[in-house]
């Protein structure tokens, strides 16, 4: 059951699976725009609110990597949640270029109800930080503090996603096989997530209204 309604916008070339996507969060209380192409997303986003993205990887001429670039250099782009999807794996490099932009990833082909149940733990987690943070913004935290604080929150649940279903296929080079590169990678990974906990730490000792959310 979701505690409330939210608008998402679904950037897809595919029509079948932004029909299928936009069918099943219908189905499951939410409104949907689907659009085909990463300009037409653009444009949506320049004009209208949404509370999530999804965005797929695999998309011509403009793929979704460099859209969620784009997305995140318009005034709200940052404070806008993006699920990543794909038919393929997600791989260690794009998710020490690109894991600290997104919220969550969905792969394809997927089952209805798997991807309202994902997507609503996410509203139910998010909305509990958002309203965390408003309710320190009341009592006197500083705004920037709480805008930090809930982008450091989302990242690092991401990160943490992410790591877990992580490609484990990497290009070996002249002194590492592909084992030892994926283990340096996911070690990145994990220095990554320890440096934003810290981050996310060190705000909750200086402002104990805000704590840190699993």
């Amino acid at each position: 059951m979701i505690r409330k309604q939210k608008n998402i916008l679904i950037i897809d070339d595919e029509s079948v699976f932004r029909e299928a996507q936009c069918s099943a969060l219908t189905a499951c209380g939410h409104t949907c725009i689907s659009v085909e192409s990463a300009g037409d997303g653009i444009q949506r986003l320049k004009s209208e609110h949404y509370d999530l993205v999804l965005l797929d990887i695999m998309m011509d001429p403009l793929d979704g990597w460099d859209t969620l670039d784009l997305i995140k250099t318009l005034p709200q782009g940052q404070e806008i949640p993006v699920f990543m999807s794909s038919a393929k794996s997600v791989f260690a490099d794009e998710i020490l270029r690109f894991g600290e932009q997104i919220s969550g990833f969905i792969k394809k082909p997927f089952v209805d109800d798997d991807l309202c149940e994902y997507i609503n733990k996410f509203f139910e987690w998010y909305d509990i930080v958002l309203a965390d943070a408003a309710g320190a913004g009341s009592k006197g935290v500083p705004s920037d503090v709480c805008a930090e604080w809930i982008l450091l929150s989302r990242q690092v649940r991401a990160l943490i996603g992410l790591k877990e279903i992580v490609n484990p296929r990497c290009i070996p080079n002249g002194t590492e096989s592909e084992e030892m590169v994926f283990a340096r990678k996911l070690k990145d990974i994990q220095e990554l997530i320890d440096e934003k906990m810290n981050k996310l730490s060190s705000i909750n000792r200086d402002y104990p209204l805000l704590s840190i959310r699993g």
